[in-house]
């Protein structure tokens, strides 16, 4: 159960990847569920879409603001 992975030998192309996967897979249930709001405030109206759009964006700049200072933190 406590296998652990040496990620710092072998290919690091092979490397990289595995440790890329998870953050692709977060990347697209966030896209999807961003984009499933979307299409559910289509029946709603054109401003109700592009507010939530730039809501989006924002939340979106923050977190990336939020991660700089988590990962120079490091």
């Amino acid at each position: 159960m406590n296998k652990i992975k040496d990620l710092t030998s072998g290919n690091i192309f092979t490397q990289i990847v595995k440790l890329a996967i998870p953050i692709i897979a977060t990347s697209f249930v966030q896209m999807s569920y961003n984009m499933t709001d979307m299409a559910w405030l289509g029946h709603v109206g054109k401003e109700t879409v592009s507010a939530v759009g730039m809501a989006l964006y924002l939340v979106w700049f923050g977190s990336s603001l939020m991660y700089i200072t988590k990962i120079g933190a490091r």
